[in-house]
């Protein structure tokens, strides 16, 4: 009743997924283009070690570094900016073809004639030192004059990195007010946005106006690491390159960049640049007019150390028809983080002009959103659709299967076209489809079958319970016709031991019900699917509910370890004040063949059981130990497969009425260890000499063989006694006519 009123809630988890697939694919689309650093950008960054850009074997381009060896040599950093034009003049004798300075300029030298004149002496009554520094020559005007010598630039940085990556704000550029930019035709208008430069401090004329700026800022993800390059920047509304765009200008020669809109996107200060076109070169850049850091597999340019240059010795040829960049290193400078480590800004701007001068980009097309938006959808629906029709395992296994493909299939997109496909939120929703379709699954059979599986809880083996929790009651308890391994058992207590707890009866309940309690645990855990008959009697089936294809052999596995537990349970009998003595005996039958098999009753009475000759042989088996003694007996089926695993004494030929074929029936004595000992061995042997003599008529070399037998190590059983007193009996008389050691019962 309870099932049928909330069936509704099974239908809960597949409502609940699709809402969650669908709000995937909108954040999906949403954040395409989002530069936050996270997992996505962290494999994008594996694909990138995967395929790293290529490089020509000949760079353009050389760092002459600022190294701690040429700040011991020349003095402390920062230097007047006549010494860093002292190292610019030499890059220029050494045949360079161009030289940009990659320290920041936008700050007053310390060093120059007017700072000094300025700060240090204002207020000095010695005015003479004050006309004499005025007659220096001045160090931003010295700086701008060995660039123009050489056809460099110089840098300026707006702040702090970071800054940028948030994209606060834009500023409005005119690419016509720049002599190296320019529009593309289909342009709407001649306006566009970019990151503004603010320079942190007013700069010398000789400076701003004398030559060429570039900006040396480099934005960061949110994780703190570099992955793209500026390009173009906005300073007082007039274009600066960055200068990695400047430094691959100078080394092709190429000094005009077109501005291309992307699409009908426009921004409050004018429309989003969506690409530069760079000679023959096209560049992808994002709104922030950024491109992604490619890095080739190797990281080093080639470098000199600045002393080199201003000791003006030796010729410095390697920088002959170079692209000089000039800057502190790691190590004295400022560094970067990279997917690839650390660099200093010198390096990372170097492997952006290279990049950019290659032509090799990374790209993340607007397209590639709507694709990804669009996969999550349907790759989730496939997988609701697969993991209804396959069990749990399977599902997310095609699940597995499923995303690795996608993921193969983003490499090789990578690859071969450098495109940035992200395979993460596509194997999310494989993944969420099969759980999802498993939680609804086991929800309604939570709701469907819980009067089933709360009868059969603890009467069936754990694999047969998944079952029924993962396909139903229908799928797993159909009533089955095949081959069984039936193991009847029951508890009693003799007469004695009932006469010493005749004043406290419920304490023979109490003891039958916890030892059968223990016993049908034991059974369920080997395999069995077990049946409460009445009193202490316990049946055992195997090979049902389940296919096993070694049901005998574990249902004789499964009677050895319910006489350990029997041993046990007397044990903590006898160690208790109240049932001290008291010892509950066990009796096994195990019988194999052909059964009917499923639930047999309704509602809070139904049990799994079984109908066939079998469970009646079982039965009348686990009778026969009150006779012949041994706690586990077995039919010639069960014997015959197993014999070679367990150890065996065949205990009686029998039939069942006149006409009947005899049949054997054995005792299972103990496992393959037991088996291989040397005193089952000799016990065995005799016990056999012993039964063929009787069964022959030679009562006389019968009798020997049972006092050999006698003598064997554990021969003191019950099985001995009885054929002592048949071969009494039957030297006393006549053999029978027709005598074939069969005894007559009835099943």
């Amino acid at each position: 009743m309870i099932a049928s009123r909330f069936r509704w809630l099974s239908a809960f988890p597949l409502i609940l997924v699709t809402a969650i697939l669908f709000i995937l694919a909108v954040t999906v689309l949403t954040y395409s283009q989002a530069r936050q650093g996270g997992p996505r950008e962290q494999l994008f960054d594996f694909y990138q070690r995967l395929a790293p850009a290529p490089v020509e074997d000949t760079s353009p381009f050389h760092i002459v570094s600022i190294d701690s060896q040429t700040i011991e040599t020349a003095g402390p950093w920062p230097w007047p900016r006549s010494l860093v034009a002292d190292v610019i003049r030499s890059a220029e004798a050494a045949g360079a073809k161009a030289v940009i300075f990659t320290e920041p300029v936008d700050t007053p030298d310390p060093l120059s004639p007017e700072t000094i004149g300025s700060f240090w002496l204002s207020g000095a009554r010695d005015s003479v030192l004050g006309e004499q520094l005025a007659l220096l020559p001045s160090t931003d005007q010295l700086l701008a004059d060995a660039i123009a010598r050489v056809d460099g630039a110089v840098t300026i940085d707006p702040g702090s990195s970071a800054a940028y990556a948030e994209a606060l704000s834009l500023a409005q550029v005119d690419p016509l007010t720049s002599e190296w930019a320019d529009l593309d035709e289909e342009a709407s208008s001649r306006f566009f946005a970019a990151p503004p430069a603010r320079p942190r401090h007013s700069m010398p004329d000789s400076i701003r106006g004398g030559i060429p700026l570039t900006v040396r800022a480099l934005p960061l993800d949110s994780d703190g690491i570099l992955r793209t390059i500026p390009l173009t920047w906005s300073l007082d509304g007039e274009p600066v390159p960055s200068i990695a765009l400047e430094a691959a200008k100078l080394a092709s020669d190429n000094r005009s960049v077109v501005f291309k809109q992307s699409g009908a996107s426009v921004s409050p200060v004018g429309a989003t640049i969506g690409q530069l076109t760079f000679g023959d070169i096209t560049i992808p850049t994002d709104s922030q007019i950024r491109t992604r850091l490619y890095l080739p597999k190797q990281l080093e340019i080639p470098t000199t150390p600045a002393r080199r240059l201003l000791s003006g010795q030796g010729s410095n040829s390697q920088l002959n028809g170079k692209i000089v960049f000039v800057g502190l290193d790691a190590e004295t400078g400022e560094t970067i983080k990279t997917p690839r480590g650390f660099l200093s800004k010198t390096q990372a701007h170097a492997l952006g002009a290279q990049q950019v001068l290659n032509g090799t980009f990374s790209h993340r097309p607007g397209w590639v959103g709507y694709v990804e938006a669009l996969s999550v959808l349907l790759f989730g629906a496939a997988a609701i659709m697969w993991s209804r029709r396959f069990d749990f395992w399977k599902a997310v296994g095609i699940a597995c299967i499923a995303s690795l493909f996608v993921f193969g299939l983003s490499i090789i997109a990578f690859s071969a076209s450098r495109t940035l496909i992200d395979p993460l939120p596509v194997g999310f929703a494989l993944f969420i489809g099969a759980f999802s379709v498993a939680g609804g699954r086991s929800i309604g059979a939570v709701l469907s079958d819980d009067n089933v599986r709360g009868n059969f809880q603890g009467a069936l083996p754990e694999p047969a319970m998944q079952r029924l929790r993962d396909e139903g009651a229908s799928q797993v308890l159909n009533g089955h016709r095949r081959e069984v391994t039936v193991l009847a058992c029951e508890l009693r207590l003799v007469d004695e031991d009932l006469d010493r707890l005749a004043s406290t009866p419920d304490r023979v309940t109490t003891l039958l019900a916890s030892a059968s309690a223990q016993l049908r645990k034991t059974i369920a855990d080997v395999g069995g699917a077990v049946d409460q008959a009445d009193g202490g009697k316990i049946y055992g089936y195997f090979n049902a509910p389940l296919e096993a294809a070694d049901h005998v052999r574990a249902a004789c596995s499964g009677a050895l370890r319910l006489v350990e537990s029997m041993d046990k349970i007397n044990s903590e009998l006898d160690a208790s004040a109240s049932a001290r003595g008291v010892q509950i005996h066990l009796a096994i039958g195990i019988a194999s063949g052909e059964c009917f098999v499923g639930p047999m009753g309704h509602g809070r009475s139904n049990r799994y059981s079984a109908v066939g000759p079998a469970v009646e042989l079982a039965g009348f088996l686990r009778r026969q130990a009150e006779i012949y003694g041994p706690a586990i007996i077995c039919d010639d089926t069960v014997y015959k497969q197993t014999h070679h695993h367990f150890a065996y004494l065949e205990l009686d030929r029998l039939k069942s009425s006149e006409e009947g074929r005899p049949f054997s029936v054995f005792a299972l004595v103990g496992n393959p260890f037991i088996k291989s000992s040397k005193g089952y061995r000799a016990l065995e042997e005799a016990h056999r000499q012993l039964l063929t003599s009787y069964r022959e008529g030679e009562f006389t070399a019968a009798r020997n063989h049972l006092e050999t037998a006698k003598k064997s190590p554990g021969a003191r059983i019950a099985l001995f006694d009885i054929y002592e007193e048949r071969i009494n009996r039957m030297l006393a008389k006549e053999k029978p006519d027709n005598w074939d050691g069969s005894v007559r019962v009835t099943i």
